[in-house]
């Protein structure tokens, strides 16, 4: 297994590759995992790592820093008031392009070693699937490719020079030529070279793994009504329509004061964000994964946040569905918006004012009707 995000590495692009890896074994396979050294990569839960069978193999590829070169570029331009795209040119096919060399090397010497019977590489980045296909040309291996997002029909990703961007069309069609079995983490992920027919393509969707959720089934929302965001917050989700919405019900006098809170879990540096200044907001800070779960059923309603760019469901939905509270998603026209609606949550418009006010209004005050087919 080609794998950069991985114990101890922590975060959401973890727990899809971890549970593969974990529950494996039980089919008969043995798993070799090659992943990076995790430079620069602040989020970490080492924890995760116990969840792995015993025998399991992992070895770490060095890495070069081209990652936090092209931070700091973003960084730079970002405060001239430039545009951040020319930053793309550190690195190719994306940021972890540095993990390139270290990892088809490991690789290598895995194939030497333990003379695996299967390679599967899994994206993102998708340096894995580069790296997969020099492994899988030099060795002849068969080889499964897993796309947890698409590649260069992603929306959310950067814009870059049109020479690199035909290079990565490119590298895309060469990686689906030659790969023997494809994996889709959802109907929505939509990947070069690979047809809705094509039968070497299996979707794998993610899920809720039940030991994650041992002993939680008992725990009690506060007295008060709290509206938890798990996750991180970052580039276009970064929660301004929320905030927005929620001190236009305070300002109304629709919410009160006393008896509301909106708490962040995890990577969400909020703390001086200008909408928040009349909110009682707490925040904890990143936590680990099975504080992030507890902390999904110690809520009162939970909020998802999928802008239209990012089509693909997260994993992260289906733990909310497990904790069994109410979902308001800004997520409409998404994969994890149709999926919310279909359970009963509530999914609108990110860029809809209007509709997220009686969405969280509808939360806060269950009495007011609710959409048809809503539980």
């Amino acid at each position: 297994m080609l794998a950069y995000y991985f114990p101890p590495l922590g975060g959401g692009g973890v727990q899809r590759t971890l549970k593969h890896a974990k529950y494996l074994p039980t089919a008969g396979f043995d798993v070799i995992v090659v992943t990076g050294s995790g430079r620069g990569f602040p989020l970490r839960d080492p924890e995760l790592a116990r969840e792995l069978a015993p025998g399991t193999v992992v070895l770490r590829a060095r890495t070069l820093p081209l990652q936090i070169a092209r931070w700091k570029t973003e960084g730079a331009l970002r405060r001239l008031g430039l545009p951040t795209w020319p930053a793309s040119v550190i690195g190719w096919p994306d940021e972890m392009a540095g993990w390139l060399p270290g990892a088809v090397h490991q690789a290598l010497r895995a194939v030497r070693k333990y003379r695996p019977d299967v390679l599967y590489t899994t994206s993102s980045p998708v340096t894995a699937h580069v790296a997969g296909l020099i492994v899988q040309r030099l060795t002849g291996l068969p080889w499964v490719a897993d796309f947890r997002d698409p590649w260069t029909r992603h929306l959310y990703m950067p814009r870059q020079f049109r020479p690199m961007a035909r290079a990565s069309e490119d590298m895309e069609q060469l990686v689906t030529r030659r790969v023997d079995r494809v994996v889709l983490a959802d109907d929505s992920v939509s990947v070069l070279g690979v047809e809705a027919d094509d039968p070497r393509a299996t979707i794998i969707r993610n899920g809720v793994d039940a030991e994650d959720l041992v002993g939680l089934d008992a725990t009690a929302p506060p007295a008060h009504f709290r509206l938890s965001h798990v996750g991180s917050l970052y580039g276009t989700i970064d929660g301004a329509p929320i905030f927005t919405a929620l001190r236009g019900l305070l300002q109304r006098g629709a919410l009160d004061r006393e008896s509301f809170e909106l708490r962040f879990v995890g990577d969400a540096n909020v703390a001086d964000h200008p909408l928040l200044a009349d909110l009682p907001v707490t925040q904890t800070g990143y936590v680990d994964h099975g504080e992030a779960v507890r902390e999904m059923f110690c809520a009162t309603a939970l909020l998802l946040h999928r802008p239209s760019v990012t089509r693909a469901s997260s994993g992260k939905v289906f733990e909310y569905l497990a904790a069994e509270r109410p979902i308001v998603a800004l997520a409409a026209g998404t994969e994890a918006g149709r999926i919310v609606t279909e359970t009963g949550g509530e999914a609108v418009p990110a860029d809809d004012p209007a509709q997220i006010v009686e969405a969280l209004q509808r939360l806060v005050h269950p009495r007011l009707e609710r959409p048809a087919g809503a539980v």
